[in-house]
């Protein structure tokens, strides 16, 4: 049943995914008040946006995939307004603040719809790449589903920020979720958060790209079908029997076994990465396109005792990957150590949650031979040890994300779940420099707890 609802075989929602104040002697993105720690962008309660600031914007964000609605405008000089399928105004706009700590989206809805229509969800992130972001709102007519896409484009030196409606998906019957009996009207399609990306190529061209492997009689082929969209452009292009060179068949079924995520690479590439075991890259300049297929420099390992993440794979609650230059990708994983040193969990209640960071870099080729190159080790002992981390929890920290701005730069998510109840538990964010084994912020995030799990980097200032 994975497989099948991985690429739209049957029903898909998404995964969706409090305040510990303390001081801390850290370059970081905090002002300190005698014992409290402010950000320089406060936030407000969960629901409203932060106020409107002259401050100086991050380089680069993490953005939450949660829409938050409000009535208010975090930034004005991040709004932008577009009007729905259904005749509803949306106005989006962003609540900006430097890493460790999250960025959201926030959005309001105004006018009516037709009686038999109502907002279902959303807007939601699917995707983002550099200045460009792709939302999702739901919408319930009668008994069917329907979806809008958008692309908001952050403000640049000579234009505003802007949010555009795409046309509705009217690709290849291929795309078609085959318990269907009749084919679904364009807007009833819907893509996939696992399986579609962004690609910013330049200042004028951004493409959406949407992924799925063929099948027949339920078995994976080695080929896929790529729907494409230009942004400009007036309808979806589909691409079909996409080749995917694979070294062994068994590649293709591993990947499909768990969800992936799309990493953008440049202005080439796209890598739909699974996390446990590899990614498909495609370079989109290619006249006759196709999908390789690359492992990852890690074996899959057993999951941990960790209560938050004993029902469900490993995948990015351990592992992330990023562009670390315009043909390069910075691939990090976080993995239990035993207390005498190697590899794989310790039986040692002193040393339960002992582990390392190590990070690789792949230079990318669609034909030449690759090697990952380890380039950097950060063992839990140098990381507790560090000047800022005294009083935290010594615990493993999840859900790595790697800056855009600097690849050697990467945040962490941990809690003190295990050692308190659940109304006690408390979040924080971490943000260390994996070369130079140092710890740049640590922030608190406890309001913000299931929200702080999962995010994808962004630039949407500077």
């Amino acid at each position: 049943m994975k497989l099948l609802a991985r690429f739209g075989l049957c029903g898909l929602d998404r995964l969706r995914l409090m305040t510990f104040r303390r001081s801390i002697g850290l370059r970081s993105v905090h002002h300190l008040v005698g014992n409290m720690e402010t950000p320089i962008n406060p936030r407000e309660p969960s629901g409203s946006p932060p106020a409107a600031t002259a401050a100086i914007h991050p380089r680069w964000q993490m953005l939450s995939l949660d829409g938050r609605p409000s009535h208010s405008v975090a930034d004005s000089s991040t709004m932008a307004e577009c009007q729905t399928s259904t005749g509803q105004q949306l106005r989006v706009s962003f609540g900006l603040v430097a890493p460790p700590a999250n960025s959201f989206l926030y959005y309001s809805l105004a006018g009516s719809t037709p009686d038999d229509v109502r907002h279902a969800g959303g807007p939601a992130v699917m995707a983002a790449h550099g200045d460009s972001v792709l939302l999702e709102i739901r919408h319930r007519i009668r008994c069917s589903s329907r979806f809008d896409y958008f692309v908001y484009r952050a403000a640049g030196a000579a234009r505003p920020p802007s949010l555009c409606l795409l046309p509705a998906l009217d690709y290849h019957e291929m795309f078609e979720p085959e318990e269907h009996g009749a084919p679904l009207s364009p807007g009833e399609r819907m893509l996939l958060k696992e399986t579609t990306g962004l690609l910013r190529r330049g200042e004028d061209e951004l493409l959406v790209v949407s992924l799925k492997v063929r099948y027949e009689n339920w078995v994976p082929q080695d080929t896929a079908g790529l729907c494409v969209f230009r942004l400009g452009g007036r309808q979806w292009e589909f691409k079909e029997a996409v080749p995917i060179v694979l070294h062994d068949r068994d590649e293709l079924e591993q990947w499909l076994h768990y969800e992936s995520s799309v990493v953008p690479i440049g202005d080439r590439f796209l890598c739909w990465v699974n996390y446990l075991c590899g990614f498909l890259l495609l370079d989109i300049t290619e006249a006759s396109p196709k999908l390789r297929y690359v492992p990852l420099p890690v074996q899959p390992h057993k999951r941990r005792g960790c209560s938050c993440c004993e029902l469900e794979p490993e995948g990015q609650n351990f592992r992330n990957m990023c562009a670390a230059g315009a043909d390069v990708v910075r691939f990090v994983s976080v993995d239990p150590r035993c207390c005498c040193g190697g590899p794989g969990t310790s039986t040692c209640a002193h040393s339960q949650f002992a582990f390392t960071v190590t990070s690789w870099t792949l230079s990318l080729s669609m034909d030449k031979p690759m090697a990952w190159v380890k380039d950097g080790v950060l063992d839990c002992v140098e990381l507790w040890s560090q000047p800022g981390y005294e009083g935290l929890p010594r615990v493993h920290v999840q859900c790595p994300i790697v800056s855009s701005d600097n690849p050697d730069i990467i945040c962490f998510r941990f809690t003190d779940e295990r050692f308190v109840s659940y109304k006690d538990t408390k979040v924080w964010m971490l943000e260390v420099d994996i070369r130079k084994k140092a710890i740049l912020s640590v922030v608190p995030c406890t309001e913000e707890r299931w929200t702080s799990r999962f995010h994808l980097p962004a630039k949407l200032h500077g």
